[in-house]
């Protein structure tokens, strides 16, 4: 192996790097924020000013989360993006994509600029900035695109009968002729557009029927949500992207029935997948005994579906994970008991998707490659990041996240930082956590501590758009070292 120099900032040395190509031990040179050098670790060791020993730990790619709501489910965005964003560090998230929702919502230029604002002053780790869509805004898009943005999120459905925004913070429903005006528009500028895929008159439907029985109960909320109501709006989403030649992402996808449909990618389009922790891990099940703690949208499915998930996984079908962080205040959780229809819709994970990610991962089979690959990698190709964020490889940012396998750990809402302290997932023991985050070259996470950098988190622009990676077969290192 190469490197471009012979005296580094930093060497971390004896861990189990995870490459695109494999696992093996490995020493990374940092110098400026960068990665420089990548050396055999039986190598004679050049000077460092500070070299890091992770023997025994395995070294991954920092997270990029690519669905978070810090400034869209909670009164006070500033203190969450402050303090959220710090359990980011713990959670292995080096990066975020902000989703658009805040008030107003980030769907005009000065909408979007405040958000960065906010964000550039209060991140305390790098972040990217999605735009909002609502059908009557296309001529913003190209103001958004050459003002950074990430991508343009829309939603196919609204809670709204009449498909307008939910709440101030919200998006309006984009109805089809809109949808394909916007995809349009997108594709000239080759940006990705981010996708709800919820039919919305099949989740109206089945919500009435709901409210008609009087049923208040949490199970009534997965049955309002009926898995082919994804399906069948995943279908025409991968049609519609097709005629138009955009990139299209279909965010926290539940269904594998759905993803399948997405092999329509062989005939042309360019589709990639989401999912996310709680489609993997809870069911339908775990929504009726959780109750309002669980309600996120699409619902928690049956047994069978996770099951099929995985496979779909394990087959290649799903290229990233993301959080979905939606840091609702307790109160805003528990307004549900009483009734479902009240509770918050979404739930927290920032702090802990990917390390449970990691742990499920380890005991179902699936490799250090592939983990890194859809928590990273595949994230940074999909929304052009790719080259500075998203592999460890020289040249690439220096952002590393350190695992101690052996470690267990117990999911605890109440030591999360912001304002969200609870979690679906309370209780559940998982094995390999996050003992150390770099970003950028400097240690902003240790020992369950969060270290201040002298600047904030930096906003990550895309530079090119890439293609996910697919293939499967590279994935066979077990999430333990070789």
């Amino acid at each position: 192996m190469t490197t471009t120099d012979r005296r580094y900032e930093t060497l971390v040395c004896g861990g189990t790097v995870v490459t695109e190509t494999g696992a093996s031990i490995l020493t990374i040179a940092i110098t400026d924020g960068r990665i420089v050098g990548i050396l055999d670790d039986t190598s004679l060791h050049p000077a460092a000013k500070e070299i890091i020993d992770a023997t025994g730990l395995i070294i991954v790619p920092g997270a990029i989360d690519a669905h978070t709501h810090f400034t869209g489910s909670n009164p006070f965005p500033r203190e969450e993006v402050s303090e959220g964003t710090k359990g980011a560090a713990r959670g292995g998230v080096t990066t975020y994509l902000e989703m658009p929702h805040s008030n107003p919502p980030a769907t005009t230029l000065a909408g979007f600029l405040a958000k960065r604002e906010l964000l550039s002053n209060h991140s305390a780790v790098d972040f990217g900035l999605w735009a909002g869509l609502t059908g009557a805004n296309l001529d913003e898009i190209p103001a958004l695109v050459d003002a950074g943005a990430a991508g343009f999120k829309a939603f196919l459905c609204s809670p709204d009968p009449g498909g307008d925004a939910p709440d101030p913070s919200g998006l309006p429903r984009l109805k089809d002729g809109d949808l394909l005006k916007a995809m349009r528009v997108i594709a000239r500028y080759d940006c990705v557009i981010g996708i709800h895929a919820e039919n919305h008159d099949l989740l109206q439907s089945a919500g009435q029927r709901q409210r008609r029985d009087d049923r208040h109960d949490a199970r009534a909320h997965a049955l309002a949500g009926p898995e082919i109501a994804e399906i069948e709006a995943v279908n025409r989403v991968v049609l519609l992207a097709q005629e138009a030649g955009v990139r299209a992402h279909i965010v926290h996808l539940s269904s594998a029935r759905a993803a399948a449909d997405v092999q329509h990618r062989e005939r042309g389009a360019r589709v990639s997948i989401e999912t996310c922790p709680q489609y993997l891990l809870l069911t339908e099940d775990d929504l009726a005994e959780i109750g309002p703690f669980a309600r996120c949208g699409p619902p928690l499915r049956s047994v069978g579906t996770v099951e099929e998930l995985w496979a779909a996984l394990k087959q290649g079908l799903i290229d990233t994970l993301a959080s979905d962080h939606c840091p609702y205040l307790v109160q805003d959780k528990e307004r549900g008991r009483s009734s479902i229809w009240e509770a918050g819709m979404g739930l927290t994970g920032i702090e802990t998707a990917v390390p449970l990610f990691f742990s499920a991962c380890r005991a179902r089979g699936v490799g250090l490659v592939q983990f890194a690959r859809m928590t990273a990698t595949n994230p940074a190709k999909v929304f052009g990041l790719y080259g500075r964020k998203g592999a460890i490889s020289v040249g690439f940012d220096a952002d590393l996240v350190f695992y101690d396998p052996d470690q267990d750990w117990t999911v605890q809402g109440r030591t999360f930082l912001g304002h969200g302290k609870w979690s679906a997932f309370e209780g559940r023991q998982c094995q390999g956590k996050v003992v150390r985050t770099i970003l950028r070259g400097k240690t902003i996470f240790e020992d369950g501590q969060h270290r201040q950098m002298i600047d904030t988190g930096r906003e990550v622009l895309r530079t090119s758009p890439g293609s996910v990676v697919q293939d499967p077969e590279s994935g066979n290192h077990d999430c333990q070292p070789s």
